[in-house]
Formats: C-alpha cells, sequence, structure tokens
C-alpha cells in the first residue's frame, strides 16, 4: 500500500465557500465584543475570528456529539443501562436550550457554547419523515414512501418537493440538520436498508438525490448524504470489509455522491462503517480527502457514522470533523491532548475540523438565529399529505396486468382484501428502527387500505362490499377468496436497520405465515387475484405465472389506502419504472456467490464479527468481484433476462416511441461538448397516461464497460392519442461523466483506489431510447472524438 502525506485542503474549502454566499444569514453588526456575530463580514472571516478566540477545550468539545437533556424543566435525567460501557450511561442536567424538547438519550446535538455565541446544533434522522433527533418527543410528520419508491417515480419535481417536506418540518422541528438522504447502491437485494436508498443505477440515484438535496437546503436546513462509502450490506456492519476495484468505485458506488457534491453543494457528509479497500472509511484520507475534497471540491463537513472511527489520529488527519456517539469515543480530550502532546497533530488540525462546519452554520443562518423554539404552524399537513401520495402512486410499479385486468370497475360485488396488518390492515410505513416492527414517523393521520378502497368505491357509487382477512388462519382466508369476486392480497417483507434480509420470499409477521397464506389463497382464486408487494425490493415469486396481476406498491406511507386504491382502480394509471432489476434466483449478479455477498473471513490483523467492536472473529471481507457488472449491467454483460428488468413498468395504456435524431452539440470554438437526443412519444391507447422515458449509451468497445448505462430520463404527460417530442441533452461536462471511464493510476492497488483519471475514448458511441433498460427500440450508432473533432457542422441527424 502506498502512503501519501495528507493535507487538509483549507484553501479549497475557503475560496468554494467564498462562492457560495450566505442564502439564509441575516444582516446585521456586531454583538457585544463578538466580532465574529458581524454579519457583515464573509463567512470565511466571521469563523476565523471565531477560531482565535477559542480555547483548545472549547475546539474539542466542539467536534463531537453530546447527550444532555435540553429541556428547561429543571428536571435530571439519570440513565443506568446496566452494562458495562460507562459512555451509555450518565447523569444529565437540564440545560434549557429548547423549551418542550424531551429527552433523547442517542445523542444527535453538539453542545453549544453559549458565552461565544454558538448555539447548540441539533440533528434528526431522514429518508422518508422527520423521526429520531436530538428530542425525544418526536413531531407530527408526513409519512413519506421509501425511498425506493422515490426512485420508482423517475421524477425529478417529486423528489425535490421530498426534499421541501423533510426541509421544512425539520426546521418546524427546531433542526437544523436532516442525516440523509441515504444514497448507497442497491448492489443486491438482501440489504436491510434498501428501502432507504434510491436505486442500483448511480446516475438515477444522484440525479434524484440532487432534487433532494436542494429541496431540504432550500428550507435553511443542511442536508448530510450518507453512507460514504461501501455501505451496501448492514451484516456486521460495524467491522466488515470492502475489497472494491477501483474502477467500480469511481463509475458506480463513489458517483452519486460525486454528482450531489457537485450539483447541489450539500452541506456534509457522513463517512460509513466499512473497512474500504483497506481502510475504515472515517479515517481513510483516500475518501475523505482525496475523492471527497480533492477530486470533487466538497466544501463542507463530515461526521461519522455512530462507532465508525477507529484511530483518533487518522480520522483527524483524515478531515473527520465530527464524531457521532453516544459520547466521543476517539475525539476525547484526554486522546486528543495526548496527540497534541506528541505532535502527532497539531491545534491548526483541529482548527481544520471546526472550520468548514461554522462556514456552513454561517452561511445557514444558524450562528445568528439559533432555533430556539418549535414551530409545528408553518407545516401544512394537509398538502404535504396530498404530495405524499402523489409520491406513492408516481412511484408504484405494475409489473403484470393479463388481459387488463386492472383497473376494476364497478362490476365485482365482493372484494376480498387479505393480508398480514403490516401489509393490508395499516398504511404501510417505512421502518425507522433497528427493529423487526413498523415503526415510523408520527404521523398526523393514515389511510388504511380498507379505508382508500372505500373511498373510491363511494366515491364512484360502486356497489362493492371490502371484507378483511388478516392471514392469520391461512384456511379462513382462502375461503374468502374463494367466495369473493375479487382478490386483493397483499405481502411483503420486513427489513430493518443492523441486519439484512434472511430470504428474498416473505417471511412471517406477527404470527401470520406468509408463505402458506400466499399458497392457500392462490389455491382458492387465482385467476381473480391482484398480489399487491410491499416489499423493499426484489422478491421471488414462484406463483407469478398464477395470477393476472402485480402492483410494486413498496412502502407506500401515511396515503397508503388512498394511493393503492387510487392505482387498482384507475384514478390514477400507474406510471412507476423499476429502479432496481427484479432477478429470478436467490443468488446471481452481484450476489452469486458467498465471497461477493456477505463476504468470507480473512486474517487482516482487525476485528471481526457482529457488535461494534466485534467478537474475535476474523475480519468479513465482502469482495465487489463483479466490478462494474452490478444491478443491470450484469444481466445484458451476461445475456441473462431478468423477471422484471431495471426500468421496467406497465401502464393501463401503450406507448410508442419513433423519431430519433442524434445531433451533436459544439461548445466554444466548435469544440464537441455533448449530444441533444430527440424522439417522439405517442399515447397509443385509450387513458391518458406518464412514459418515464430513457436515454442510454453503450460505449465504445476499447472503455471496457459491460453494457449501456442510463444517461438520461424524462417523465411524459399524454393524453389518448397524443404526441410529444423529447429533446433530452447529454453533456459531455455533467457531473455523472456520461460520455467517459475511470482509468486508475494503479489498478491492482486498491488501496490507492481514488487515483487516477476519468478519460473519454474516441469512437462508436450507440445511443438508446425505451421504456427500460431492457427495452429500447430506439437505437442509433454515432462517431464521437471530443478531443479532435472541431468540426463546426450540424453533426448526425
Amino acid at each position: 500500500m502506498i502512503k501519501r502525506t495528507v493535507t487538509i485542503f483549507l484553501t479549497a474549502i475557503v475560496v468554494m465557500s467564498t462562492v457560495v454566499m450566505p442564502t439564509f444569514a441575516e444582516k446585521g453588526g456586531t454583538q457585544g465584543n463578538k466580532p465574529w456575530m458581524n454579519t457583515k463580514l464573509s463567512a470565511e472571516k466571521r469563523t476565523e475570528l471565531l477560531l482565535d478566540a477559542m480555547t483548545i477545550e472549547q475546539k474539542m468539545q466542539q467536534i463531537v456529539i453530546s447527550r444532555f437533556n435540553e429541556n428547561n424543566t429543571g428536571e435530571t435525567v439519570v440513565i443506568n443501562r446496566r452494562g458495562t460501557s460507562k459512555y451509555q450511561n450518565g447523569v444529565f442536567e437540564p440545560q434549557g436550550t429548547l423549551p418542550g424538547c424531551e429527552w433523547q438519550d442517542t445523542g444527535r446535538q453538539i453542545r453549544g457554547i453559549k458565552e461565544l455565541g454558538i448555539p447548540t446544533i441539533r440533528m434528526t434522522n431522514g429518508g422518508t419523515g422527520v423521526k429520531g433527533g436530538s428530542c425525544g418527543n418526536d413531531p407530527l410528520a408526513t409519512g413519506l414512501p421509501s425511498t425506493l419508491a422515490m426512485a420508482a417515480t423517475f421524477n425529478r419535481k417529486l423528489n425535490n418537493e421530498a426534499g421541501r417536506i423533510l426541509g421544512k418540518e425539520t426546521r418546524a422541528f427546531a433542526h437544523h440538520v436532516m442525516l440523509g438522504p441515504g444514497m448507497n447502491l442497491v448492489r443486491h437485494p438482501y440489504n436491510g436498508r434498501n428501502y432507504e436508498y434510491f436505486s442500483e443505477d448511480p446516475y438515477l440515484t444522484g440525479t434524484l438525490a440532487t432534487q433532494q438535496v436542494k429541496g431540504i437546503e432550500s428550507q435553511g436546513v443542511q442536508a448530510q448524504l450518507k453512507h460514504l462509502a461501501g455501505n451496501e450490506q448492514e451484516t456486521e456492519r460495524w467491522t466488515m470489509g470492502v475489497q472494491v476495484p477501483s474502477r467500480a468505485m469511481n463509475e458506480l458506488y463513489m458517483l452519486p455522491f460525486e454528482m450531489v457534491v457537485k450539483d447541489a453543494n450539500p452541506a456534509s457528509v457522513m463517512c460509513s462503517f466499512p473497512d474500504v479497500n483497506g481502510t475504515f472509511a472515517c479515517d481513510s484520507p483516500e475518501l475523505l480527502q482525496d475523492a471527497l475534497r480533492r477530486n470533487w471540491g466538497f466544501n463542507g463537513y463530515v461526521m461519522s457514522d455512530r462507532r465508525a472511527i477507529h484511530n483518533t489520529v487518522s480520522a483527524i488527519k483524515a478531515g473527520m470533523n465530527v464524531e457521532l456517539d453516544w459520547a466521543p469515543q476517539y475525539y476525547t480530550q484526554e486522546k486528543i491532548k495526548k496527540a497534541l502532546d506528541s505532535g502527532q497533530v497539531t491545534e491548526n488540525d483541529i482548527d481544520n475540523l471546526l472550520r468548514p462546519r461554522y462556514i456552513k452554520m454561517i452561511e445557514f443562518g444558524h450562528m445568528d438565529k439559533p432555533f430556539n423554539k418549535f414551530m409545528p404552524e408553518i407545516v401544512d399537513a394537509k398538502a404535504n399529505g396530498a404530495s405524499a401520495r402523489k409520491m406513492a402512486e408516481e412511484g408504484a410499479v405494475l409489473l403484470k396486468n393479463d388481459n387488463g385486468f386492472l383497473p376494476l370497475d364497478g362490476k365485482p360485488k365482493s372484494i376480498a382484501l387479505i393480508g398480514a396488518e403490516w401489509f393490508a390492515g395499516i398504511a404501510k410505513m417505512s421502518p425507522r428502527s433497528i427493529r423487526a416492527d413498523n415503526e415510523n414517523v408520527v404521523t398526523p393521520y393514515t389511510v388504511t387500505p380498507q379505508q382508500g378502497l372505500e373511498n373510491v368505491i363511494k366515491e364512484r357509487g360502486y356497489n362493492t362490499k371490502v371484507t378483511y382477512n388478516d392471514g392469520r388462519d391461512p384456511q379462513a382466508a382462502a375461503k374468502l377468496a374463494s367466495q369473493s369476486d375479487i382478490v386483493l392480497l397483499m405481502v411483503g417483507d420486513n427489513p430493518h436497520e443492523t441486519a439484512d434480509r434472511d430470504t428474498l420470499g416473505f417471511p412471517a409477521i406477527n404470527q401470520v405465515k406468509q408463505e402458506p397464506l400466499i399458497d392457500a389463497v392462490l389455491k382458492a382464486n387465482a385467476k381473480n387475484t391482484a398480489v399487491i408487494l410491499k416489499t423493499s425490493g426484489t422478491v421471488l415469486m414462484p406463483w407469478l405465472d398464477q395470477v393476472p396481476a402485480v402492483l410494486e406498491a413498496w412502502f407506500p406511507g401515511m396515503e397508503d389506502g388512498n394511493a393503492v386504491a387510487n392505482l387498482l382502480y384507475g384514478k390514477v394509471n400507474p406510471s412507476g419504472k423499476l429502479p432496481m432489476t427484479f432477478g429470478a434466483k436467490a443468488r446471481e449478479a452481484a450476489f452469486a456467490t458467498e465471497k461477493q455477498y456477505p463476504g468470507t473471513r480473512q486474517d487482516t490483523g482487525k476485528p471481526g464479527g457482529p457488535g461494534p467492536y466485534g467478537n474475535g472473529s476474523q475480519q468479513l471481507i465482502a469482495r465487489y468481484t463483479e466490478g462494474l457488472q452490478m444491478g443491470y449491467r450484469w444481466y445484458e454483460a451476461n445475456n441473462v433476462k431478468p423477471v422484471f428488468p431495471f426500468g421496467y413498468g406497465l401502464s393501463y395504456t401503450t406507448f410508442k416511441y419513433d423519431a430519433l435524431k442524434v445531433k451533436r452539440v459544439r461548445g466554444n470554438k466548435g469544440s464537441l461538448a455533448g449530444l441533444d437526443v430527440t424522439f417522439t412519444i405517442t399515447n397509443t391507447g385509450k387513458v391518458a397516461g406518464k412514459e418515464a422515458a430513457q436515454v442510454y449509451l453503450t460505449l465504445p468497445n476499447k472503455t471496457g464497460e459491460p453494457a449501456k448505462r442510463l444517461v438520461n430520463f424524462e417523465k411524459v404527460d399524454l393524453k389518448p392519442g397524443e404526441s410529444k417530442s423529447v429533446t433530452l441533452r447529454i453533456n459531455q461536462a455533467d457531473s455523472n461523466h456520461p460520455f467517459s471511464y475511470f482509468i486508475p493510476k494503479e489498478p491492482d492497488n486498491l488501496a490507492n483506489w481514488a487515483d487516477g483519471e476519468w478519460a473519454t475514448a474516441d469512437g462508436k458511441y450507440r445511443v438508446h431510447v425505451g421504456g427500460s433498460s431492457a427495452d429500447t427500440p430506439l437505437v442509433k450508432d454515432i462517431p464521437l472524438n471530443f478531443k479532435l473533432d472541431k468540426n463546426k457542422g450540424k453533426g448526425s441527424k
């Protein structure tokens, strides 16, 4: 392993921060004898004045999460877990910084310093709703669909709206930082947190995450991207390692983060648990300096995942700005003072940890206008609920619909609604817990599946009775199915943080054995059954040929009942597209072998096994031997037909693609800058519908790419018989490097995976346009040479 001298890229931070001037900071003058509170000065100048005024003890206190009771009731909280770990226990006096903030022992605050004018900074967990912040009394919040459902919308505006809701409700909760969005890729379907992530595709992930970050930060709240990097499984997440080839690291797993850093300028990033190519992420200069700051120009701050630091000096030198834990373990004053005394770190190193966070605080106005009260009145719960419903509707994917079984009409007189309570009896929320339960945000209301169905039935004046059976007795459920005109069978899975799924089937849920239930119901009345999946991703469906219709609803959120019913009855035409491939086997693609997932044990000299500190086992190492062949790229490269491909989704209407034109785009002095891809979509059916048109690009053979890649998309709304011409631009300078591939400096040296360059090959490029990765009826080849082509002609059409 080649080790380099690591430097903190302070100059880049200052320069880039100067470009992004404060949006939320208020204008004003000095406050007493605190010149750093002069809002007429730049954020950079104010930060330097503040750092000059701080003691080293104050600086050390500002780089860690603290646990304290913010309420002003005068009550002391005593935590005694009866364990051996002292940092989980303690006595906590009330601070009075946020009246009404009840005790939350997980610790998501950075304690303020009143005499310096530094406010307490609060952080709340995020993704699908505001919950789990510095205060234990969670607010009423919108229960959004799972992130996979948001990705399945293929809708930039809806993802921006999701971010706006998260940001607004975080602000109403008097919190400053939203810990999200989650941006790890769906490398395999077993990951227990896939429902928190967008897609197997880096471009789709980066594009929609950019919109969510912009929405969050438009509300004066800092977004925190997570988890950088290699966090594609929960099995032994605290101690495990990943070995990822350099090209795959840069072209796949790092690319969404790069896109969001460049396109949305996020305030912060969370570094992940895994040992990434030989160095734990939060201690890694390759990750936090070479890639994040040097290559991408990131100017924000980095916070660790909880218990993700492994070495005090390494983390400080890498630029890991804030330690997250119940109490500091590596950024303790004792350890930092020891490192200072030995000369391993300097006070300037500590300043470098504080500098970008203070600049962001000032830019967002958090230094000048502290969040000191809850503001529920700024939230429009009704409007946010309507948005959540629209997201759930546009994210649901119609996987199968033989002979127009759906949408339903008024002919059926009886509907059997069957399924475990989690999926058929209540609104299915994304879990927010380390336990396998249905815990989520505290919503102002929810809509159950039966309520949603009855709402539509009443609205349309139908005479249809809905009868619910919770599936605990499969035979009773089968009897109801046999006696009903239509059966709606709702089944799902139960993933959660800290553990991966142990099956791609349907696990038992609260005394309901779902597999026997499915068998019994389909045996009784398969031909009249629509299966509604409420899953975190791919499930195996050996019964798929038996049923006429399947709808993937993911975890729809608080408006579950209305959204799903609107789709089933055609009040809304399904338009979602799969953000991940649905394969056919329990082992294939990037999870074909144990070496790939969950990994095999290796004697690395580092602790392994479950738990934050392992159990004495050798370290579990997941090897990404598939390289670039992940997701739909694997299926195409190996000519394997999945059950449902990436980008797939049916509609109650049909669409035709034609009239493809590909035109070179010229930049300065006639140089080649990219392509304009123009095509026409026609709604050839009888009802209005939306189609998420997708543009893919195959690079020249010399690049060694395994398959085509998604480079743009657009959701088009069409009336029956209507045609629209769509033009999508693909720029060479786009943050996703659409025409380029990564050339590692040392391909066989994984430790230096960040060293290398993006290159653009000359040769034949192939443009594909269609409705999924496997269905691109429009194809056109075009020769390109970005370095040498100076022709000022109009290009190829």
